[in-house]
């Protein structure tokens, strides 16, 4: 028998047409609505005009001028004369004189130490002795010689021979003559040793003995002098800052005079920079063969004299470090730029009317520390660039510093009313 079937069957809703087709279209046609009141409503972005940036250079401008191509160097100052006195003779020192004393100045002729001379006066007091006898038995052999040269005649024996007159007997005591009178002098130069007298205007720079101390003949340094007429620099040159120089070289068997050039020294002391004139008095005969280094002399006369030009300067001091400033020869139609305007290879960057890079070879002259000075490839009124570029472009572009740019000319002033 069937069994009755007893499930409840819920009927389905039907979906809402409005939820199925008209709201989502509604929803669109919004959106788009949205999106194009949006796009009406955004402001339209401004159009930039695209500029070129430029590398921005610092100039200088080239001017010609006649130029001394001065040469600088330095060295350290020398006395030109230099000397260790020694003890001539032996004794005990009896009396210094007041300027003997390390710098103490002293004239040439002053005596500056007395050496104990009582042993010397007694050598030429005998040598003058001897000098003496010899003169007598000179004397003596002379009257001998005429009186045998009478008897001789007077027997009638014919021509006498230097035997007869006695001419040997002569010649020895006219040599015992000359000898005693050597031997005076030798003992007169002696007793003068005794007494050490300055050879010329100078200077101690250091003494070694004093009162009562005992010295040795050719043994004993008594002091180290130097003069005072004249001080000397040795001033190092190369062989292309000689070409800059008239120097006064000399050659064998030329007696011609030579220039010498001006030369500047200059120190500086106490805080404060002195400068004194002088000349080059001489080149030395030698190249260093290590440097190639070769070697010019500066004299300034009167060292340790007033300064004419500042009374306040000390003196140009043995030792001291100084710079020397050579006056060179004069050229002309030459630019001296600074150091930062030379390029590799000889070259200098102008910068024309169009702003563009022009690359320019130089002769260089002569270059310094801080500047060069060169010659040909640019002309009176080039812009000299000075400023180092890591690319250069034959005609290229740059800015120059301190100048409007053609760019920033053209650009209008969006603040002016």
């Amino acid at each position: 028998m069937d069994t009755p079937d007893h499930t409840h069957v819920t009927p389905k809703k039907k979906k809402n047409p409005f939820f199925l087709f008209v709201l989502p279209i509604i929803l669109i046609v919004g959106a788009l609505a949205f999106a194009g009141i949006a796009s009406k409503l955004k402001s339209k972005p401004e159009k930039q005009e695209v500029k070129e940036i430029l590398p921005v250079v610092e100039v200088t401008i080239a001017e010609s001028e006649t130029l001394r191509l001065n040469v600088l160097a330095e060295g350290n100052v020398q006395a030109r004369t230099e000397t260790n006195l020694f003890a001539e003779v032996s004794g005990s020192i009896q009396k210094i004189s007041p300027a003997f004393f390390a710098g103490g100045f002293f004239k040439k002729g002053d005596i500056l130490i007395e050496i104990d001379s009582t042993d010397y006066e007694a050598n030429l007091a005998t040598a003058k002795s001897r000098m003496a006898e010899a003169q007598v038995v000179y004397e003596q052999e002379l009257a001998q010689s005429e009186q045998a040269k009478e008897d001789w005649i007077a027997m009638d024996k014919g021509e006498p021979n230097n035997l007869v007159l006695r001419k040997p007997q002569l010649t020895r005591a006219n040599a015992q003559i000359d000898a005693a009178a050597a031997a005076v002098r030798i003992a007169e130069r002696d007793l003068e040793r005794t007494r050490i007298k300055a050879p010329y205007d100078g200077r101690v720079r250091e003494k070694f003995v004093d009162l009562g101390q005992s010295v040795n003949a050719r043994s004993s340094s008594l002091a180290i002098i130097y003069s005072v007429d004249i001080a000397e620099i040795r001033l190092p040159l190369s062989v292309n800052e000689i070409g800059f120089l008239e120097l006064p070289e000399e050659y064998r068997d030329d007696n011609a005079s030579k220039p010498k050039p001006s030369v500047s020294i200059q120190t500086k002391y106490a805080g404060k920079t002195y400068s004194w004139d002088g000349i080059i008095d001489r080149t030395e005969g030698t190249i260093d063969p290590r440097t190639r280094l070769t070697y010019v002399v500066a004299q300034v006369q009167n060292p340790y004299a007033k300064n004419s030009k500042d009374t306040t300067a000390p003196p140009l001091k043995v030792g001291m470090f100084v710079q020397a400033e050579i006056l060179g020869k004069e050229i002309s139609n030459a630019f001296k730029l600074p150091i930062q305007a030379l390029r590799s290879g000889g070259r200098v960057l102008t910068i024309d009317d169009s702003k563009q890079v022009n690359i320019r070879n130089v002769t260089i002259i002569k270059e310094n520390i801080d500047s060069v000075i060169v010659s040909g490839g640019i002309e009176e009124g080039d812009r000299v660039c000075l400023t180092p570029l890591e690319y250069i472009v034959d005609g290229m572009k740059v800015a120059i510093e301190g100048e409007e740019s053609e760019a920033d000319a053209e650009t209008p002033n969006n603040n002016e009313a």
